[in-house]
């Protein structure tokens, strides 16, 4: 008789489970803020390998412009623009060279940040950069 009273409570457990859903969507603000902190973290390492660690040539006309963590944690999706130089050569081979690069670029983020598990790493072509550069600002700026 012990033993059926040990089966019933997991029974209600997982009745409690889907309640339980319910309520970890209630408060959305504790676990979107440490969404937007990852995502943050994972995009500022990214930008930096992007500005001195790789050193592909293919990859010379590539800017990161955005950047999204999937909700469960698996998946980045990366925008990036090409300078016309750059997109004008064409945009394959660039891609080529950012799927190769994807794999390096996740191990360097396992070395430096401290996470249970580094997520995939997506490219997606957003299009050609009209203006890049510090100088490339207003031109009707200071006299």
């Amino acid at each position: 008789m012990s033993s059926s009273r040990n089966r019933r409570p997991r029974a209600s457990r997982s009745r409690e489970g889907s309640s339980l859903s319910s309520f970890s969507q209630s408060p959305s603000e504790n676990p979107s803020a440490r969404h937007l902190r990852v995502q943050s973290t994972l995009s500022q390492e990214v930008s930096l390998l992007f500005r001195g660690g790789l050193s592909d040539p293919r990859l010379e006309g590539v800017s990161l412009s955005s950047f999204e963590l999937s909700p469960d944690g698996r998946l980045v999706r990366i925008g990036y623009t090409l300078t016309p130089a750059s997109a004008a050569s064409g945009t394959r081979a660039v891609q080529e060279a950012l799927e190769r690069a994807s794999g390096y670029v996740r191990s360097q983020l396992a070395l430096h940040l401290d996470m249970k598990r580094v997520p995939q790493l997506r490219f997606i072509y957003i299009g050609v950069a009209e203006h890049t550069g510090p100088d490339s600002g207003d031109a009707g700026g200071e006299p």
